[in-house]
């Protein structure tokens, strides 16, 4: 309890979680020279897929072959309702004889008929990236434009935006350390992200700030934190059901990449926008006590004359309505 009363620890807390995520994602633009490992959707190149009769198969084997004939390819393996397949992935284009010449070096059993291959042009790749940061740029944009027009306020509103886009820092710093590309479907994810938080983080600053009649700061805060910790919880065990039920290699990714924004959201939530709120309504009680001692100082003839101003001001407004 005492932890969740001192505004300065939730802030320490949050914020060295803060520099956790921007160190990972740091550090491997540093090594990479990118964000995050983008997927074929984003950088373009060619994707060949293959159902095999073998389920034991080596992806360690294949992609060591297949870096030998296309120079620099990623292998994975993909499972579904019609069995597992191989996937290779690679920026340069897949020709369908690469790919049996790959399967057959491997001693990979398959059927020739069963290739698929698909393709994404580089310049088309570059577009989507680019309309994917104009996406995420509008999200944020409108999404603080709603807060603050609900609250009036610009300290609660950044402290709503701040949580959501440390979420996002969070699953995206997790994703570099899992090995887990920025696809379609893992874009959506995280714009889903965006939501999830804003849920919990409106409910506590609607709590604290617009509704001060239901008890004291401590437990408004304690109620809201139950019902938020609730709706957190019954969503990461949504999306863990979704990650061991599911067969297919993109819906387990946007299954892991929402359920480390979820439990990113505890820290952003429960800690961070606990504390700026805090330290919000607490300065916001000082400037007030502050007000009330300057209006005590001043005599009392001028305190009389602005109640009688302020009175007829309200006389004035009744009339009119």
């Amino acid at each position: 309890m005492n932890m969740i009363t001192d505004y300065k620890k939730l802030l320490l807390i949050s914020l060295v979680f803060t520099l956790f995520c921007f160190s990972v994602i740091g550090y491997h633009y540093a090594t990479t020279g990118s964000v995050l490992d983008k997927s074929i959707d984003f950088r373009g190149g060619t994707v060949a897929s293959v159902v095999v009769t073998d389920t034991s198969v080596d992806i360690g084997a294949i992609e060591i072959i297949a870096k030998e004939y296309l120079g620099s390819a990623v292998v994975r393996s993909s499972s579904d309702d019609s069995g597992t397949s191989i996937v290779l992935e690679c920026e340069s284009v897949i020709k369908q004889e690469d790919a049996c010449t790959i399967l057959d070096a491997s001693g990979v059993s398959y059927n020739p008929d069963d290739i698929s291959i698909q393709s994404v042009g580089a310049s088309l790749g570059a577009e989507f990236m680019r309309e994917a940061m104009i996406a995420i740029i509008f999200a944020f944009f409108l999404m603080g434009l709603v807060i603050f027009l609900t609250f009036k306020s610009v300290v609660p509103s950044i402290a709503i935006i701040s949580a959501a886009a440390v979420d996002i820092l969070f699953a995206m710093a997790l994703m570099n350390i899992f090995g887990i590309s920025l696809s379609l479907g893992t874009f959506a994810a995280l714009l889903l992200l965006i939501g999830y938080s804003v849920d919990t983080d409106i409910l506590l600053t609607t709590r604290l700030i617009k509704r001060k009649s239901e008890g004291t700061l401590d437990e408004r805060v304690m109620s809201s934190m139950k019902t938020g910790v609730t709706m957190t919880t019954s969503a990461i065990i949504a999306f863990t059901v979704l990650f061991f039920v599911s067969t297919s290699d993109m819906l387990d990714s946007i299954a892991l990449v929402i359920i480390f924004g979820l439990l990113a959201d505890y820290i952003t939530t429960w800690f961070q926008n606990v504390g700026l709120l805090r330290w919000y309504l607490k300065k916001e009680e000082k400037d007030s006590e502050e007000e009330e001692a300057e209006e005590e100082k001043k005599p009392r003839y001028v305190r009389r004359q602005a109640k009688i101003k302020k009175k007829k001001g309200s006389k004035k407004k009744g009339k009119k309505k």
